[in-house]
């Protein structure tokens, strides 16, 4: 481990130094948030959980007994793997139903599923990755969660400055770091550790503020967060936000071994030897002001009428309940919007809403997402089997399931988890469960 980093630490911890190295050599915590969306009715899985103390549908498990990123229930969306001090940021922002939100570096997607999940069809997850590959990811992880007032980006966050202007109530920035926090559960971010990468980082920390400051409305709040302990990083980036911008500081609670910031008490330092997590800082800034009208464009609905007949037909002979209102069609994929969403144009859009499927030629094929957003009672055909069955371990290998007299498209569930849909003909449910998602 870098020497330089060693001294960091000493100076910046005292009397803690020791205690805090020995906490490098445990084991990382791991932990899950649920789905509010999705109702768990494993009482077996339920109790192997231990409660999370400040995280409201938090918990935290162990994954030599309870291998949870393994079980068909990751699949359906049912809960989210997330490190346990990473998913304090989301909980602190208090969420109203109708926010506006957008995550500014959002990639895997863990502060966005749990904004989003607390947002009603009235509210706005705006989720942006600027890298490609974890925009990818951000977006699979959207789409495992069944939501539907979410759009997933891939731009620069400052390319959002010019069409949404003070147009968000919330702003999540985990900005990107140089992972100290990080040191005990990822060797990389040891190997990578260096002083200049921290002075790149707060350099970019920097423009990252000025961005998230021009999309506040006034009264609107920023949590700002990363996943290491220089101050540079941290303290230093608050004050600078603090200079300035008109804004003030809100105080974020201190308890089951949170610390304060450094000279900075309304922020927090989260350290492994005094909290059951990783290393983090947050803080939570208000923009001060008066909120001013900006005009905001939004997005238009498009479709053709043969699209939207291929739509309806679906939806009236599969499932039980309407199509939505406002459909978008982009290369004969559909997605179903919801009212408020902007226009975005010059920003690369990978999931506009939920992506209900593609229409071909005199037919439409429904997506991997639109079964996961749908519960049983909105299906006319499905199956439902136990989590351990061999029939779910069959499907998600890729092989189709014995079926019985369906016809056509119907939803596979485990436990009233929708999982995929399948497509039945004579006695033998087609798989459709996505070939890259398969094990």
């Amino acid at each position: 481990m870098n020497n330089e980093f060693k001294q960091q630490m000493y100076d910046l911890l005292g009397p803690d130094y020791d205690a805090f190295m020995s906490s490098l050599n445990d084991e990382p915590k791991k932990a899950i948030y649920m789905n509010i969306q999705k109702e768990c009715h494993d009482e077996t899985l339920m109790s192997s959980l231990l409660e999370h103390p400040l995280v409201k549908n938090g918990y935290y498990f162990n994954p030599s007994t309870t291998p949870l990123g393994k079980s068909p229930y990751f699949s359906c969306g049912l809960y989210y793997i997330q490190e346990p001090s990473a998913m304090l940021v989301s909980s602190f922002l208090d969420i109203q139903k109708d926010d506006y939100i957008l995550d500014m570096c959002a990639a895997p997607g863990g502060k966005s599923c749990y904004a989003a999940m607390n947002l009603s069809h009235e509210g706005l997850l705006i989720a942006n990755d600027i890298v490609p590959l974890r925009a990818k990811i951000l977006s699979e992880n959207v789409e495992r969660f069944g939501l539907e007032n979410t759009i997933v980006t891939n731009a620069k966050p400052a390319a959002f400055e010019k069409i949404l202007p003070e147009f968000f109530d919330k702003i999540i920035l985990d900005a990107p770091c140089s992972g100290e926090g990080m040191f005990r559960k990822l060797d990389q971010a040891v190997e990578t550790w260096s002083p200049e990468k921290v002075n790149e980082c707060a350099y970019i920390q920097k423009q990252l503020i000025d961005t998230a400051m021009v999309l506040l409305k006034p009264g609107g709040k920023l949590i700002y967060s990363t996943c290491t302990y220089n101050k540079k990083e941290n303290e230093d980036i608050v004050n600078y936000a603090l200079d300035q911008y008109d804004c003030h500081l809100l105080p974020l609670p201190h308890s089951h071994g949170i610390q304060p910031g450094i000279d900075m008490d309304e922020a927090v330092r989260l350290y492994p030897h005094h909290y059951n997590g990783e290393g983090h800082f947050i803080a939570l800034l208000q923009k001060n002001g008066v909120e001013k009208v900006h005009k905001i464009n939004a997005l238009k609905p498009h479709i053709s009428k043969v699209q939207r007949d291929l739509v309806a037909d679906f939806y009236k002979t599969y499932l039980n309940k309407d199509m939505p209102t406002y459909l978008y069609e982009n290369q004969n994929h559909i997605y179903a919007l919801l009212p408020q969403f902007p226009e975005l144009k010059g920003i690369r859009i990978l999931r506009n809403g939920l992506y209900l499927g593609e229409c071909k030629k005199n037919r439409f094929e429904p997506s991997h997402a639109l079964a996961l957003s749908l519960k049983k009672h909105e299906v006319k055909q499905f199956y439902d089997y136990n989590e351990d069955s061999k029939e779910i371990k069959d499907y998600l290998h890729g092989l189709s399931i014995q079926g019985t007299t369906q016809k056509g498209y119907g939803v596979l569930f485990i436990n009233n988890l929708p999982l995929s849909f399948y497509k039945e003909s004579q006695g033998q449910a087609k798989n459709l469960y996505p070939k890259g998602l398969r094990r």
